[in-house]
C-alpha cells in the first residue's frame, strides 16, 4: 500500500515576482536590442540565408566542420602566433 505524500505549497515571495519582472524587463531588452542590429546589418540575414541554403542543399554529415569550411573564408588572416607552451619549457 502507497503512502500519500503531502508536500507544501509555498506562496511566492515578493522577491520571486521582483526577479520575474526585471527577468521579463531584461529579455524585452535584448530582443529589441538583437532587432535593432539586425535592421543596421541586412548582410546578416542575407549570409545566414545563404549559409542555410547552402547547409540544406548538402546535407553535410558533419554540421559543424561544413560550417567551418563555409565560412573560413570569411575569417581574417591572421599571422601564426607563436605556441607559448613551448617557450615555457
Amino acid at each position: 500500500d502507497r503512502e500519500k505524500l503531502d508536500f507544501e505549497t509555498i506562496p511566492l515571495a515578493w522577491e520571486d515576482l521582483q526577479m520575474v519582472s526585471e527577468f521579463s524587463d531584461r529579455k524585452e531588452e535584448l530582443k529589441a536590442d538583437h532587432t535593432s542590429y539586425l535592421r543596421q546589418h541586412p548582410e546578416i540575414r542575407a549570409l545566414l540565408s545563404d549559409f542555410l541554403l547552402s547547409l540544406l542543399l548538402r546535407k553535410p554529415n558533419n554540421v559543424f566542420q561544413f560550417a567551418r569550411e563555409y565560412f573560413l573564408p570569411f575569417a581574417p588572416r591572421r599571422s601564426p602566433q607563436p605556441n607559448l607552451n613551448a617557450q615555457a619549457q
